[in-house]
């Protein structure tokens, strides 16, 4: 039973099926789309139609609402109004207009003092009273995100026959844009999750998640970024940051490219002939969205501010290196 309430629950019993059936998780948006449902049950009961009113009541900013939480909340509306026009159903479309432009987050940029006051930080922490093996997980956890440039998602959900410990391999799966990538340990990595390994499997031997809560599950997001704050709240040196724009977990996967863009100026390389493979590390759709990157690194290198401030190029040279 798809548990959908208003008249328009055929169209959207459909657009999920379309979404599942091409193998797209959807989770969040199907949330989205459910309380929408409930909306158009209590306010506009039996309406078959996706009315102007109806969108525009679900648009409405609410109390204290980022634009882009409202831009995620009004997206799959506007897809189930075009899959609704597709079926030859009248539904009005929400302008592309709103909510407006999304708000571009500023990364903080690590020193190498501040990492390493961090990772000290981790490999310090204290097991709690709460169960759980935080002790374990929390030096592993972190160093993956910032050595790997894994977003903080991939690596909390990583399943333990995702990580092959034989080859020092990592296997990526359904991530953002649903596509897998395969990301390599370096030797001292390797040999840090070889040993994490044989730790937290004496206490959850048939573990499914490869950081397992204290159920066996898998760590929420919330989780991860508590655990983050604590370890800025204890770094000394203090982490110095912008007033109300505290660093987040996902800084590292920045400072991880950042770090590997500016090796490459220093070791003389070409970072344009090498932005098609950090791409495909990072698990981009395409390279323009790894651009970004060279702008946060121009700020510390003179020699990629003529290349920050370029467009992409139509064809890249061939790069002999990977990401070292």
């Amino acid at each position: 039973m798809s548990g959908l309430l208003s008249g328009l629950a055929a169209p959207m019993q459909s657009l999920l099926e379309v979404k599942h059936a091409i193998g797209l998780p959807y989770v969040t948006s199907e949330s989205h789309l459910r309380k929408f449902d409930r909306m158009c049950a209590e306010d506009f009961p039996g309406q078959s139609s996706l009315t102007k009113e109806m969108a525009m009541a679900w648009v409405v900013a609410r109390p204290d609402e980022h634009v882009n939480g409202q831009m995620r909340r009004i997206t799959p509306i506007r897809q189930l109004a075009k899959h609704m026009g597709a079926l030859g159903m009248s539904a009005y479309v929400i302008p592309s207009g709103i909510p407006g432009k999304q708000i571009r987050y500023r990364p903080h940029i690590f020193s190498h003092a501040q990492l390493r006051s961090l990772f000290d930080v981790a490999d310090n922490i204290q097991a709690t009273g709460y169960g759980g093996r935080r002790e374990v997980i929390i030096p592993v956890i972190f160093r993956m995100i910032y050595c790997l440039g894994l977003r903080p998602s991939e690596a909390r959900t990583l399943h333990r026959n995702d990580v092959d410990l034989a080859r020092g391999a990592v296997s990526i799966r359904q991530s953002k844009g649903h596509k897998d990538r395969i990301v390599f340990l370096s030797p001292d990595l390797h040999d840090y999750c070889r040993n994490y390994d044989a730790t937290i499997s004496g206490f959850h031997p048939d573990r499914t998640p490869f950081f397992p809560n204290r159920s066996g599950g898998f760590y929420s997001g919330c989780t991860i970024d508590y655990w983050f704050q604590q370890l800025l709240a204890a770094a000394d040196p203090p982490v110095v940051f912008s007033p109300g724009s505290p660093p987040r977990v996902y800084d590292l996967r920045h400072a991880h490219v950042i770090e590997n863009i500016n090796r490459w100026v220093l070791a003389g390389k070409d970072p344009e002939a090498l932005v098609a493979y950090l791409s495909l590390h990072l698990g981009h759709a395409n390279t323009e969205d790894t651009w970004y990157y060279f702008h946060l690194a121009a700020d510390f290198h003179v020699d990629l501010r003529r290349i920050a401030n370029t467009g992409i190029e139509g064809s890249l040279l061939e790069a002999s290196d990977g990401l070292r």
